[in-house]
């Protein structure tokens, strides 16, 4: 069935493939509009259902439902927690003009975070005692039209520290089995013991995927007609949770894999509430997106490298989750809901669900309408064209999250300014580094980085020794047994560097109706005013250099070429040409350094640390696919060998104007549409690719169509 977007009375209705559930035969539905849902809930403005209470008569329910298509919505969450006649006829109407539904089965797994099940995975009972479970919450399922998805599985799932680990029977022998060792009694025990410490936390961290692959199989088993969806949450599982909610440094969603659901669910909300940086950052959240683009950069490579398709939970001002946030100040920042669902779409999300209902404020649901309705002129085709794949990545080290029990989260900073120097970053993770290629990327960077598997780190080397470039603010030196080893110290041409950094711990949360607090902060907090600072003050790379440098990281240039020193002697910039690539290193810690110039309000460190970057890249002659001149602007591209979207996003931008380069597509851009009026943008041919000149103002977002000649009208 192909696209039909009316536009009648104001409303929009798309139209949706599938087999109607009531026929006894119901197939997954493809939507041909872009996937949003939300909850049948009260609307600010317009026609509709204003929460008065009582019953809701049929044509105030249609009049709901017409106000919700109007503003972009494309499917309907259920249960809706309306009266089963109310929502029989919500699904009646809602069917009538194409909405698909979003299912909330509950948790079917029957996992705890705090304590271990009551029926062990690995017990031949499981799967009987969650089948029958299952079989009953998925019951109501073959009587749903134009079904899309489900969730089945436990909300934001991750190991809430050593009560949620059991020792039954079933458990000990997996571990024997697995390891040839029993499982030791306890972690105390085990903590000096690299080796056994590394393997017990694997098994620990492996018990929900072991969990969640039997159950997703039960689940196709029994209805095999819509896509099984899991939530993954903001921090604990991204380097964010140990000294926070999970207590342990050990789960993170690319080592659980992605075999066990069809759509990844990712939730964050930097304007709703707080991001869950540790320390002082947390109090002062800037850049504002920098944890939004780290994690969602980890989203992408797990469900990129699985397959699978990525969603995201957009916060919405509503007092259903965010009653103790919402303020003034934040009902003025209208344009939030619009900036989040356009920058998760950007950064490859194929599904969007409000979290949770829709906007009590009637600024904020008009400026999300608007950005709905403009992602709907795409509609479906922004689903056939991914996020291009960046020629930069940036390294996750797992092995050092758990060995060293560090937080890997604040590193998000770095991330960020990386971003937006170069103009497009990856993550890849430490389980993909299996050859020397890196996905075939050109360029990557390691950030806080102490610790590497020795076979991650030899890739590594042989990457920069086949032609890669590395830039890093730490040269790795040990590796998984937390022994010494050279092999990146060679690369780096250096010795005796470690990734000192400022101590952070609790997370600040900014309630407005009531006293904010510190959560997850321990009695006696690092003092976060004792730092080491140095100076870089000169010439490299054609950059003029004037930094305070927060935590520097002093090492000793063997090979390594020193391109500039810091006042006190020590090597700022290390540049070593290794076989045919390239390494570069910088002795400071950069998320410390950069955290700094927001705390001085230095705009203009900001941008040598951002000039310095680009610089070094520059230098080895690697070049983004997309970039943005103004680093408070984003832009971002989907794409295939057909046409691409680019994706325009103000972040707290000051200044409105940037100026887009695309270059290196996988085809030559003849023709870019403003897809707002639908009218053809001037842009100009430079360096193998295009620019063109923007305005966006704070909180808008542009959506722009890139076609060759030819191309699809």
């Amino acid at each position: 069935m192909k696209i039909r977007i009316i536009a009648m009375l104001g409303v929009m209705c798309c139209v949706f493939s599938g087999v109607n559930a009531q026929s006894g035969t119901f197939n997954p539905v493809k939507p041909e509009c872009f996937p949003v849902a939300t909850q049948f809930s009260p609307v600010p403005a317009g026609e509709g259902w204003k929460g008065e209470e009582g019953p809701i008569a049929e044509e105030v329910l249609r009049s709901t439902i017409d106000n919700i298509l109007a503003h972009g919505f494309t499917g309907l969450e259920v249960p809706t927690g309306r009266p089963a006649e109310e929502e029989a006829l919500l699904l009646k109407y809602a069917e009538s003009k194409g909405m698909f539904v979003t299912y909330n089965a509950g948790a079917l797994e029957g996992f705890e975070r705090t304590a271990p099940p009551e029926i062990c995975v690995y017990s031949p009972k499981y799967l009987e005692t969650v089948r029958a479970r299952a079989e009953s919450a998925l019951a109501p399922l073959k009587a749903i039209p134009n079904l899309y998805n489900a969730f089945t599985f436990q909300d934001e799932p991750f190991h809430w520290g050593a009560p949620s680990f059991g020792y039954n029977d079933e458990v000990k022998a997996e571990f024997k089995k697995r390891y040839g060792y029993d499982l030791p009694p306890d972690l105390d025990s085990i903590r000096g013991n690299p080796h056994t410490w590394l393997d017990v936390l694997n098994f620990r961290s492996a018990y929900f995927p072991d969990g969640w692959r039997q159950v997703y199989r039960m689940v196709k088993d029994i209805s095999p007609n819509f896509k099984v969806t899991l939530t993954h949450d903001s921090h604990n599982t991204f380097g964010g949770g140990c000294t926070s909610h999970s207590e342990l440094a050990i789960d993170d969603v690319f080592h659980w894999g992605g075999d066990f659901s069809d759509i990844f669910m990712f939730d964050i909300y930097p304007y709703m509430m707080f991001d869950f940086r540790f320390g002082r950052p947390a109090e002062l959240p800037k850049p504002r997106i920098s944890q939004a683009h780290y994690t969602f950069a980890q989203m992408r490579a797990l469900t990129q490298a699985n397959g699978k398709a990525l969603g995201f939970w957009v916060g919405t001002y509503n007092p259903a989750w965010f009653a103790p946030f919402l303020c003034p100040e934040l009902a003025a920042t209208h344009w939030s809901e619009r900036e989040m669902s356009m920058t998760a779409v950007a950064e490859g999300a194929d599904y969007l669900l409000t979290g949770y209902k829709i906007p009590v404020d009637a600024r904020h649901w008009e400026s999300f309408g608007d950005g709905l309705r403009l992602l709907q002129k795409a509609g479906g085709r922004i689903l056939a064209a991914p996020k291009m794949k960046a020629r930069a990545c940036m390294l996750f080290p797992r092995t050092q999250y758990l060995q060293l029990q560090q937080e890997y989260f604040n590193v998000g900073l770095s991330f960020e300014l990386f971003l937006r120097a170069f103009g497009e970053l990856d993550i890849i993770h430490e389980d993909e580094v299996t050859d020397d290629t890196l996905g075939g990327r050109e360029l990557l960077v390691l950030f806080d980085v102490d610790l590497l598997p020795e076979s991650v780190a030899g890739h590594i080397a042989k990457f920069v020794a086949n032609g890669g470039t590395v830039i890093a603010d730490c040269a790795p030196h040990l590796n998984a047994w937390k022994e010494h080893t050279t092999t990146l110290e060679d690369v780096f041409g250096v010795t005796g560097m470690n990734g000192d950094r400022i101590s952070r711990a609790g997370h600040w949360v900014p309630y407005k109706a009531q006293a904010p607090i510190w959560a997850n902060r321990p009695e006696n907090p690092p003092d976060e005013t004792v730092r080491n600072t140095d100076t870089l003050k000169g010439e490299a790379l054609g950059q003029t250099l004037d930094l305070k440098l927060v935590s520097p990281r002093p090492c000793t240039a063997m090979t390594g070429k020193v391109l500039l020193k810091t006042e006190s002697g020590q090597p700022g910039i290390v540049r070593h040409d290794w076989g045919h690539g390239h390494a570069f290193l910088l002795g400071f810690c950069l998320q410390d350094t950069y955290f700094q110039t927001f705390e001085d309000d230095n705009a203009s460190s900001r941008t040598q640390l951002c000039g310095l970057l680009r610089a070094i890249a520059e230098e080895t002659g690697v070049r983004p696919h997309v970039r943005s001149s103004n680093p408070d602007i984003e832009a971002s591209l989907r794409v295939n060998d057909r046409e691409g979207f680019l994706f325009v996003i103000s972040h707290e931008a000051k200044d409105p104007g940037a100026t887009v380069q695309l270059r290196d597509l996988p085809f030559k851009p003849a023709k870019v549409t403003n897809l707002k009026d639908d009218q053809a943008v001037a842009f100009a041919e430079s360096d193998g690719g295009i620019t063109l000149n923007v305005s966006v103002p704070l909180g808008e977002v542009l959506l722009f169509n890139v076609r060759p000649t030819g191309g699809p009208e």
